[in-house]
């Protein structure tokens, strides 16, 4: 379970995943509202990930643990 950092910029939210030295543009998340922020999250490079479901939308850049998604 990785420490990945999100951070919003002009053209969208990025991640960056420290244990891999990977940063890529976040194309989908599976919640993505003000009041329910998370699950599964797709990245640009075709990785999946996987972030229990917040109550609220954070505020960047902020750092989450995450895990593998199941395909």
């Amino acid at each position: 379970m990785p420490n990945v950092i999100f951070r919003q910029q002009t053209d969208g939210l990025y991640a960056y995943i420290a244990k891999r030295d990977l940063e890529a543009k976040v194309v989908n998340i599976e919640f993505d509202s003000p009041d329910h922020w998370g699950g599964k999250i797709e990245l640009a490079n075709g990785q999946s990930w996987f972030l229990t479901p917040q109550p609220r939308m954070p505020s960047f850049p902020i750092t989450l643990r995450l895990s593998r998604a199941a395909e």
